[in-house]
């Protein structure tokens, strides 16, 4: 399914664009919708928590399978914080 958006952008921020289509081969629109989908990515990632830094710790932390990560978290939380 396909929609028609229509904007106004800056002269410059448009031309930049064009030239930017132009580079790479590409038209304005699929410049733009390459854009919006990677934002749109980024979002659905951000919401879920998932980010370029979790990302990167993700796995760097190997404990035993039977450990409780929320037991951990707790106590660790208790220590920084107290019993409160």
């Amino acid at each position: 399914m396909t929609a028609t958006l229509t904007v106004q952008l800056d002269a410059e921020v448009l031309d930049f664009a064009e030239q930017e289509a132009r580079a790479h081969q590409m038209t304005l629109p699929e410049i733009v919708q390459r854009q919006l989908s990677v934002m749109a990515q980024n979002w659905r990632a951000s919401q879920a928590g998932l980010t370029p830094v979790t990302d990167e710790l993700r796995g760097s932390l190997h404990l035993p399978p039977e450990t409780d990560y929320r037991e951990l978290i707790v106590g660790e939380l208790r220590k920084k914080y107290g019993e409160g």
